[in-house]
């Protein structure tokens, strides 16, 4: 594997986690370090880190904390 690619995984601890638990990434690595923006796509599919789960995330938490506020304001 190259050495670029190599410093891009240790440097993210949630992506070196992620190819542990799917060593398919390796091969895919391996083979062509283009792949890395697929694998960087898959793992923030996979763990919920894309720009639209952190919306969903923020959406509930206001939602709950809204909840509350009506809860305890009655």
């Amino acid at each position: 594997m190259h050495e670029d690619i190599l410093e891009k995984l240790y440097a993210n601890d949630q992506y070196l986690e992620y190819l542990r638990r799917h060593p398919k990434w390796y091969y895919y690595l391996d083979e062509d370090p283009k792949n890395y923006k697929l694998f960087e796509q898959a793992v923030k599919k996979d763990l919920k880190l894309t720009s639209f789960d952190k919306l969903e995330r923020f959406k509930k938490q206001v939602n709950f904390a809204s909840a509350l506020v009506k809860y305890f304001s009655k």
